[in-house]
């Protein structure tokens, strides 16, 4: 009976944990890397959940003459599951990359050298540093929780996915980030089709019903479609 009432602890736990987004904090090494994913990657967590709350997978695979990082990072999350990504430098505060390029994915961990090698290509890799190229983040161990209600993504959501009845504030929402003048970026599951979207709200939880979301189909090479989506939306530029 003692057995029993564990399990369903655990398991009543984790639920809480998936449905509320509450951040769970990160013992591992590499917080920097840690921190690089939580703000390059949609549909992050922060943490792997199974019977328990894990830390995510991160694997230090190799470094450039620069210090530069080339890294995998897996969580289980549905979009990009398993992804490499390069890291450009660290202070003891904050940790730089080149954001919209840092990193490729795959549902599998089976990367190949074509890909790889492109990313470092993109990413600089045994070249002299370019700090001003650089996007920072501070350096964390636990990913923010959703700063908006259910109350108002919902309007959102229904205009993006109409027709979709089962719409619930639980695990199917993710925070992913912000920018420096309070848009916040969220990912969203449709329960009748299997995509994603990516949507924009302003400070004051107002968004463009037209032109604010991006619907992801293929969850490992929408890289440059994010980079366009949030360049047109004007992000990381002043609130007009």
């Amino acid at each position: 009976m003692k057995k029993m009432c564990l399990i369903l602890c655990t398991l009543l736990s984790v639920l809480l944990v998936s449905c509320t987004n509450e951040p769970s904090e990160y013992t591992g090494e590499y917080p920097e890397l840690y921190s690089v994913a939580i703000n390059s990657i949609p549909d992050t967590f922060g943490f792997f959940v199974t019977e328990i709350i894990e830390n995510p997978r991160i694997e230090l695979i190799e470094s450039d003459n620069y210090n530069r990082r080339l890294f995998l990072y897996f969580e289980g999350n549905n979009i990009s599951t398993y992804s490499l990504l390069v890291v450009q430098f660290s202070t003891e505060n904050e940790v730089c990359f080149l954001s919209g390029q840092n990193y490729i994915s795959s549902p599998s961990e089976d990367f190949d050298e074509t890909s790889i090698s492109q990313l470092k290509i993109d990413n600089d890799w045994n070249t002299e540093l370019s700090e001003d190229k650089c996007d920072c983040v501070p350096i964390t161990t636990s990913k923010d929780p959703l700063p908006l209600s259910y109350e108002q993504i919902k309007p959102f959501y229904e205009s993006v996915f109409p027709g979709d009845e089962h719409f619930s504030d639980d695990r199917w929402i993710r925070y992913f980030i912000s920018d420096d003048y309070g848009r916040i970026l969220i990912t969203v599951e449709a329960r009748n089709v299997d995509e994603w979207a990516i949507m924009m709200f302003y400070p004051d939880g107002t968004y463009d019903s037209e032109d604010g979301f991006l619907i992801f189909t293929d969850f490992y090479t929408y890289q440059g479609q994010l980079v366009d989506y949030l360049e047109n939306a004007n992000w990381n530029e002043p609130l007009q």
